[in-house]
């Protein structure tokens, strides 16, 4: 085998820890990776730095947390700074030839996400005419009339109590995009293009790809549901009519299985990804990483979806395999922040640590005796959500205003206000039952105290987001 091993960095965002297979859910929502399971080690709690794509990214890709990033156009929008080191920067600097083919909007060159790769794309942001899927000159000016009514309807359904005229007439707007431009490009246009950059690869030097998968992203496609072979129907009308139900935050249990089905159509793409390495002749030489940005509510506090300052961790707890050549099997418990994959993946590479900022303190991940702290955060305008985590206690506080006033998570939140809340994760591992600030360890309390920011004093790129990227990611439910 080669002396560098190959990187391939997988991430899905909104994959739920509980939701797969290989950690115990009774669904066969993951065949492929809990068979990969088998071979791999796997960190049964690690967390990710924050609750939302912008603010989880630059954890695993720069070792950042919201509190030492940048943002760009508004304090909202978190970036990686501008003279960052990254993952990829680290690598390439390394040996590797560093490769990323995503398609979040949100994960644009203008914030940063590209520092590093010697190839990037994001077929979300490219040029719109060339955009995967939307033919050239195919947005008529009826079309565009159709889009921006069925627009104005998206945004009145978010304020309406779900009555059933707004569902149809939701349903109907995902029905246009459906036959014009779905806001997510699909799992498997993702890795055609991901299996075409490697392809093209320069074969004297390993590589370090990331590609990050957005199918289990709500609005949730109803061919990858039905692919996926496990949703409750099979019906389109009644996916997007579910999905009116989830979008107005009512009670839809149909969304679960719909959910479920997507991360089976996800397992199925992965399973290509997979082969094409074994077909390459590539597979015992490459280092397999399966993670994903955060989880996603469904519903266990009466939301949807993934909130700034939602810290609990259905939104932070999320899975995490690593497949090495040697197909080493173990599975640790010690909380691991995907913070620390810089470290995890240099130790493995066997190179020295990069200078990313997060550092554990642990000389391996690969023991569970020494723990260290990980620590998540949220930032926006309502100010700075910070916690801390050792195997038992999860300290979170809240600096800045009261916390969604106005919002069905105003009394679930309510508690990280003022001087902050602790869990036992192994008596509570619901966090259904606050304890007092000083029923945590006080490294906990000290660390989130001094990490603590004012939102306006972190720095910022030049740089504003026009309307259409607005719009897009309004359509991911980004945008207020």
């Amino acid at each position: 085998p080669m002396s560098k091993p190959n990187i391939l960095f997988l991430t899905v965002d909104c994959l739920r820890y509980d939701r797969c297979g290989f950690n115990g859910y009774t669904r066969q929502t993951t065949p492929t990776l809990t068979e990969l399971a088998r071979s791999s080690l796997v960190f049964d709690t690690a967390v990710s730095t924050g609750p939302y794509t912008p603010e989880s990214v630059p954890g695993f890709l720069a070792g950042l947390h919201g509190y030492n990033s940048a943002y760009y156009s508004d304090v909202d929008w978190t970036a990686i700074p501008n003279d960052a080191k990254t993952l990829a920067s680290h690598f390439h600097d390394s040996g590797w030839e560093t490769i990323a083919t995503i398609s979040n909007p949100q994960l644009t060159t203008e914030r940063n996400f590209n520092t590093g790769f010697d190839s990037f794309r994001n077929l979300r942001t490219e040029d719109s005419e060339t955009e995967i899927g939307n033919p050239p000159g195919s947005a008529g000016p009826l079309r565009k009339r159709v889009s921006s009514v069925l627009r104005s309807v998206r945004d009145q359904t978010r304020s309406m109590e779900n009555t059933s005229i707004s569902s149809v007439l939701y349903a109907l707007y995902r029905y246009q995009q459906l036959r014009t431009d779905w806001p997510t490009t699909r799992g498997e246009v993702v890795v055609d293009s991901l299996l075409d950059e490697l392809d093209a690869r320069d074969r004297g030097r390993p590589f370090f790809a990331w590609t990050h998968l957005m199918d289990l992203h709500a609005p949730l496609h109803p061919d990858s549901i039905r692919e996926g072979g496990l949703a409750w129907s099979d019906a389109t009308a009644r996916h997007l009519l579910a999905d009116a139900g989830r979008m107005a935050n009512q009670h839809t249990p149909a969304y679960e299985t719909m959910y479920d089905s997507a991360l089976r159509y996800v397992d199925a793409q992965i399973a290509r990804v997979v082969e094409y390495l074994q077909e390459a002749g590539v597979w015992n030489e490459t280092i397999l990483v399966v993670t994903a940005d955060h989880g996603e509510a469904l519903f266990e506090r009466g939301v949807y979806a993934h909130q700034y300052h939602n810290l609990f961790d259905e939104l932070l707890h999320v899975p995490f395999l690593v497949r090495t050549p040697d197909g080493t099997a173990d599975r640790f418990d010690a909380p691991f922040s995907l913070a620390w994959i810089h470290e995890l993946l240099s130790d493995l590479a066997d190179i020295k640590r990069g200078p990313l900022p997060a550092a554990s303190g642990r000389s391996s991940h690969l023991d569970d005796k020494d723990h260290a702290i990980a620590l998540s955060d949220s930032v926006s305008h309502r100010g700075h959500t910070v916690t801390a985590r050792t195997a038992r206690h999860k300290f979170v506080q809240h600096f800045g205003e009261p916390l969604y006033r106005e919002h069905r998570l105003a009394s679930a939140v309510d508690p990280f206000n003022g001087e902050g809340v602790t869990y036992d994760l192994r008596a509570d591992p619901a966090e259904h039952l606050p304890l007092d600030a000083t029923d945590s360890p006080p490294e906990l309390r000290e660390l989130v105290n001094d990490v603590q920011v004012d939102p306006t004093d972190i720095p910022s790129l030049a740089g504003e987001l026009d309307t259409e990227a607005k719009d897009r990611l309004k359509d991911l439910g980004y945008v207020e």
